[in-house]
């Protein structure tokens, strides 16, 4: 039934020839001595008025399903981007990093994770508050984004934490980044209008190898920062 009054509704083309025939009646001046032209003519009208409020329905119908995908897309959105910083929640690059294995077992490539974490952070909240402590956070995703090249995710792991994943990513192209990120942080004066804020960072760092598993990786991960910390801190130590 479904198939059949799809199949018999006119084409554009054929309403665009009905249209054209009942125009051409009500104009043609021949026509003007049948005595039901007078009610064909009225009933042209409203055909046209219906017409024209059924066409601004229409318009009016696609600009509300283009704002409803924008909506979509921005609520979608907002469930992976941390509302802070704006980097990528845990959520985004935990789904990015499956991929990513996924990826790297077919083709055979690797990749490595990277986790970072202020030192000392406790502090800033303990002396500045907790208002600069969140300034802060935001300005150290500022400095962590400028490091990230734009095939990397760079995400807000949790607290003072956050997470990178580079993508086709090697134990030497990853010693480049951790690098950076220590000197660029450690560089930083933060909330410099105020009295400046000074802080370092500890780095664990994990290449992927074939076979292990996200949690396996991520562990290492966690146990080279942990490492980092225990050596001093501001600096970066890589999984065995």
């Amino acid at each position: 039934m479904t198939q059949h009054s799809r199949a018999s509704r006119p084409t554009r083309s054929a309403v665009n020839d009905h249209n054209a025939h009942f125009e051409h009646l009500v104009s043609d001046s021949s026509n003007d001595s049948n005595p039901l032209m007078i009610e064909y003519r009225l009933l042209y009208d409203e055909y046209c008025s219906l017409k024209h409020r059924v066409d601004l329905l229409d318009r009016e119908k696609n600009s509300l399903k283009t704002k409803l995908s924008e909506k979509d897309r921005s609520l979608e959105l907002s469930t992976r981007i941390d509302p802070m910083t704006g980097l990528a929640n845990r959520r985004d690059i935990m789904e990015k990093i499956e991929r990513e294995l996924s990826r790297s077992e077919r083709h055979g490539r690797t990749f490595s994770v990277m986790l970072v974490d202020l030192d000392n952070f406790k502090l800033v909240n303990d002396i500045h508050g907790y208002n600069d402590g969140d300034d802060v956070l935001v300005e150290v995703a500022r400095v962590l984004r400028g490091c990230a090249r734009n095939e990397d995710v760079c995400a807000r792991w949790g607290g003072d934490e956050f997470l990178f994943l580079l993508t086709e990513t090697n134990f030497d192209g990853a010693l480049i980044l951790a690098n950076k990120v220590l000197e660029s942080i450690s560089m930083t004066e933060f909330k410099a209008n105020r009295p400046i804020i000074r802080i370092t960072a500890s780095i664990g760092l994990c290449e992927y190898r074939v076979g292990q598993t996200i949690h396996d990786c991520l562990a290492r991960t966690d146990q080279a920062l942990r490492q980092a910390k225990q050596e001093g801190k501001n600096r970066f130590v890589v999984a065995p």
